[in-house]
């Protein structure tokens, strides 16, 4: 692939070899990997997106584990009930409008009273066993596990391309199946939670960090369009999430390869090259999860379809990002409370306060505003 992308470069403009170069400094974030060995893809499902398939027997987290966890994560906050964790199948669709078994994580406190509902969206991961319906004992990575302890019923999306899904290429920083496996997870959970009498006040929050914030941007907007009988959808908190993926990317390339790469002219066979390379230098050797890179070929033909910043937001919105972030870029969040707000969107925006203020330094402050957030909103 490098000798076909440095022949190409010969007859292409200096701006579009020196994007190569920006495609390998991006190697110094990560080690190159082998080939991804991927499972047999699950064979598709019959049925429709949102439908339940099965769910799993419960977990049981005491009190004492999941308070074991949020003290070693330096989380401020104390565990109030134990919880039971299930892992749940349903059916969604994939970027080639397939339909696919996808799976997550249902954690249900241990209270006699209705509970409010938490959407949590996980950040990238490109381990399949980090995928949340792999994470239902307390521990480092168990978030929706600490927010259920505090009286939350919470759904967590593994998204396309793990759990029950895993074999198939995940649809990273796509639009609509970020949101579709998210709010198709909405409604099996709905359908789980009543055919076994948990009970719901009905409160809907969602939340997550970056791709999470991401996909809760998506996932929210698409929720408009279908909404879920009897979950009301109170707000959204979203941390360090690509809302403009083009602004964001354009911020890397200035700072890597000293232009934005919005002024280059990309041909499609060098959009795909690079795209395929700076996934293969990404993804680390011991990754086995498989990405598309359909939404870097979009950005660098030009395409701004994947950008989840310009629209209104019908409710309030809280958006929280660190001015040091080096991963994703404080401007995409800048931007997007800046055409939000122009539509009249109610939209606050917080900054992350840590010295310095980058992409893993914010995420404790994340956990702490978010939980503080919704619990100022509950009615249970």
């Amino acid at each position: 692939m490098v000798n076909l992308v440095k022949h190409k470069c010969v007859s292409t403009s200096v701006k579009i070899c020196s994007l190569i170069l920006f495609s390998l400094l991006l190697a110094s974030c990560s080690a190159i990997r082998d080939e991804i060995t991927q499972p047999k893809p699950p064979i598709p499902p019959e049925g429709n997106r949102g439908d339940f398939i099965s769910a799993t027997g419960a977990v049981f987290n005491s009190i004492a584990e999941i308070q074991t966890s949020l003290n070693d994560v330096g989380a401020r906050h104390t565990a109030r009930y134990p919880v039971n964790t299930y892992k749940i199948e349903y059916i969604s669709i994939g970027s080639k409008a397939t339909l696919v078994k996808a799976s997550g994580l249902i954690v249900v406190p241990v209270k006699p009273t209705p509970s409010p509902i938490i959407s949590y969206q996980h950040a990238t991961t490109f381990i399949d066993k980090e995928a949340p319906s792999h994470q239902r004992k307390a521990g480092e990575k168990g978030l929706e596990i600490a927010l259920a302890s505090m009286g939350y019923i919470v759904f967590s999306a593994d998204f396309v391309g793990y759990g029950s899904s895993h074999g198939i290429k995940h649809p990273y920083l796509q639009k609509f199946p970020s949101a579709h496996v998210v709010n198709d997870m909405l409604l099996a959970s709905k359908t789980w939670i009543e055919s076994n009498n948990v009970e719901t006040n009905g409160q809907l929050f969602m939340t997550g960090y970056s791709q999470g914030g991401y996909v809760t941007m998506a996932a929210m907007q698409q929720y408009y369009n279908k909404p879920i009988r009897d979950f009301n959808l109170v707000t959204a908190f979203m941390g360090a999430g690509p809302y403009n993926i083009s602004l964001g990317l354009n911020k890397l390339a200035s700072d890597k390869a000293g232009f934005p790469i919005s002024r280059v002219k990309v041909p499609d066979f060098l959009a795909k090259v690079v795209s395929e390379y700076i996934e293969h230098i990404l993804i680390p050797e011991n990754g086995d999860v498989d990405y598309e890179t359909d939404f870097l070929e979009d950005f660098l033909k030009g395409g701004r379809s994947n950008d989840v910043h310009n629209w209104h937001p019908k409710h309030p919105i809280t958006l929280f990002h660190g001015a040091d972030d080096e991963t994703v870029p404080i401007i995409s969040t800048e931007d997007t409370v800046k055409t939000m707000k122009g539509y009249g969107a109610d939209v606050k925006f917080i900054r992350c306060t840590e010295v310095p203020s980058s992409h893993k330094n914010c995420v404790l402050p994340y956990i702490n505003l978010v939980i503080s957030d919704f619990e100022s909103r509950r009615t249970d």
